[in-house]
C-alpha cells in the first residue's frame, strides 16, 4: 500500500463512524466513501491515459508517413479515438464530481480551511486548462473545437472527418498529441485529487473529534428530589 493510501486509511478509520453523506458520484455514499471512489477513478483514467497512448502511438506510427490511411487501419484509429473521447469527458466528469464533494463538505462541515478552498480552485483550473490544450491541438491540425465541446459531438465531427484522407490524417494527428498530453493532465489530477482529499479526510476528522469534545464536555444538570409535601 502507497503512502496516499495508507493516510486515507488512517482517517477514514477516524471517520468510521461521521454520518456525513456526499451528493456526488454515488447516490447515498458517505464522504469519505465517495471520496475513495473519487481517487479509485483518477488511478484508473491515469492508467488507461498510459495504455492508451502506447496503443495510439503504435498505430500512429504506422499510418503517419502515409499519404493515404490505409481502409484496414482506420478502424483501429477510430476505435482508439473513440476512446480517448471518452477518457476526457470520464477525467473532466471527475475533476466535477471531486468540486461538488468539496463544495458538499463545505456544506456539512462549515468553512474549510485555506487547504481545501485552493484544492476547489485547483480542479476548476485543471479544466479549464484542459479544454485550452484541447482546443489549441485541434486548432492546430485545421480542426473546429465547438465541432468536440462534448462526446457526442466529438464522436460525430471524427466520423465527418473519416470521409477524406486529409480529415483522416488530421484527427488521427490530433488523437496522438492529445493522448499524450492527457497522460501528463490525468498525472496532475491525480495528485490533486490524493491531496485535495486527504484535506478533505483530516478536516472532517477534527470536526468530528471536536463536536464529540463538545458533546463529552456537556455537564449534567442535577435537580434535587422533591420531598413528600413540599410544594
Amino acid at each position: 500500500m502507497n503512502k496516499p493510501r495508507i493516510a486515507l486509511a488512517a482517517a477514514l478509520a477516524t471517520l468510521a463512524i461521521t454520518p456525513a453523506h456526499a451528493t456526488g458520484a454515488i447516490a447515498g455514499a458517505t464522504f469519505p466513501e465517495q471520496i475513495v471512489q473519487e481517487l479509485t477513478l483518477v488511478e484508473q483514467y491515469a492508467t488507461q491515459a498510459q495504455q492508451l497512448q502506447a496503443q495510439f502511438q503504435q498505430v500512429y506510427n504506422q499510418a503517419v508517413n502515409m499519404a493515404n490511411i490505409p481502409s484496414q487501419l482506420w478502424p483501429n484509429i477510430t476505435s482508439q479515438l473513440s476512446n480517448l473521447v471518452n477518457l476526457v469527458g470520464n477525467a473532466k466528469g471527475l475533476s466535477y464530481a471531486a468540486a461538488n464533494t468539496v463544495s458538499a463538505v463545505q456544506s456539512q462541515f462549515g468553512a474549510p480551511n485555506a487547504v481545501l478552498t485552493n484544492y476547489n480552485k485547483s480542479l476548476q483550473t485543471w479544466t479549464g486548462n484542459l479544454d485550452s490544450q484541447i482546443a489549441g491541438v485541434l486548432q492546430q491540425y485545421g480542426l473546429n473545437a465547438s465541432n468536440f465541446q462534448t462526446t457526442q459531438s466529438a464522436l460525430a465531427a471524427i466520423q465527418a472527418q473519416s470521409n477524406s484522407a486529409a480529415g483522416r490524417k488530421a484527427v488521427m494527428q490530433a488523437g496522438n498529441q492529445i493522448a499524450g498530453l492527457m497522460v501528463n493532465q490525468l498525472q496532475g489530477l491525480q495528485s490533486d485529487i490524493q491531496a485535495g482529499n486527504q484535506a478533505m479526510l483530516n478536516y472532517m476528522a477534527m470536526q468530528a473529534h471536536t463536536q464529540t469534545d463538545q458533546s463529552n464536555s456537556v455537564t449534567p444538570i442535577l435537580t434535587a428530589p422533591t420531598q413528600p409535601g413540599a410544594f
